[in-house]
């Protein structure tokens, strides 16, 4: 989990979470009401496609991404008549296609889980609160270096029925950079019953309900994570410094359209293509970062499940 500046273009958020770290979503708050009372199970595939990288100024290799997902969340007994708590389990993969000389590992995964509270404060006020302990890692194996713990606290109102808005905080302990701790803000808008603006993190956008089943979207979304990475990935490498016993950041934004299909009231499943403008790899610690050094095509897709 671990925020980056690019992405405070997106909306004023910076945030963590809670992707490849994600302790909660947007999904558990909708309209100031507690979430659903029913199981959630996600999963979610990508694939960016090769780009070649840049380090200090000189070629970096190149690599392409295909990663995968699985989430769990299960809401618990309500605490009193207003406090809902909820737990889940993520479980992510990055596995890297890389070329010769490509200054990053060919795996990174990550196992977190989280507790999530959700509670009215007032008939236009609510609060959200989450910490998601877990391992992130380099390579086949997790170990304790990878332990990092994120936490994100977010206040919300209710304007009117149309408009609603929060502001809050992320930290992100595995995080060694800007991302440590953020400021991080949220807005829904619904300026006609077909449409929806969106600002938040990871997902910004517009949306367009095309029928009972059927959402049409142009968004842009960040996908990142912090890893710890145990050995060098290109040890006697010329232009960079040991990269062993550090952590990486992965960060990348995706920009592209998507459609969201309701088949039923407990499934759902969505697409998107698109385009990443921005994918980078930084060892803030050891002060090298790779750049893409241009835009690459991804496709993504998932699945929804309530029970």
């Amino acid at each position: 989990m671990n925020p980056r500046l690019p992405f405070l273009a997106l909306a004023i958020t910076a945030a963590l979470p809670l992707a490849a770290q994600n302790p909660t979503s947007s999904e558990h708050v909708k309209s100031g009401r507690p979430a659903t009372s029913l199981v959630t199970l996600k999963f979610d595939t990508a694939y960016t496609a090769r780009t070649p990288f840049t380090a200090r100024n000189a070629p970096a290799g190149g690599f392409s991404v295909a990663q995968a997902g699985a989430e769990i969340a299960v809401p618990l007994p309500p605490l009193g008549s207003d406090i809902f708590p909820i737990v889940s389990l993520e479980y992510r993969l990055y596995s890297l296609d890389r070329d010769a000389g490509t200054p990053l590992p060919d795996r990174l995964q990550s196992l977190s889980t989280a507790f999530t509270v959700f509670t009215k404060l007032n008939a236009d006020w609510s609060l959200l609160a989450s910490v998601s302990p877990g391992f992130h890692n380099a390579g086949s194996t997790f170990s304790s270096k990878g332990f990092g713990v994120g936490v994100i606290a977010i206040a919300s109102r209710k304007f009117n029925p149309a408009f609603d808005a929060g502001f809050g905080f992320v930290y992100d302990s595995l995080s060694k950079g800007s991302g440590r701790i953020m400021p991080v803000a949220t807005l829904n808008w619904t300026p006609a019953p077909a449409w929806r603006v969106t600002l938040g993190f990871p997902r910004t956008g517009v949306i367009y309900t095309a029928s009972k089943t059927l959402e049409v979207e142009f968004t842009a979304e960040a996908d990142f994570g912090s890893f710890y990475v145990q050995d060098d990935p290109l040890p006697g490498g010329s232009n960079k410094p040991a990269l062993n016993r550090t952590r990486l950041e992965y960060q990348a934004l995706r920009v592209g359209p998507a459609l969201t299909w309701q088949a039923s009231p407990t499934f759902s499943a969505r697409a998107s293509v698109g385009a990443v403008p921005f994918l980078r790899a930084d060892y803030h610690q050891r002060n090298y970062r790779a750049a893409a050094d241009r835009a690459a095509a991804y496709v993504s897709a998932s699945l929804n499940w309530k029970f």
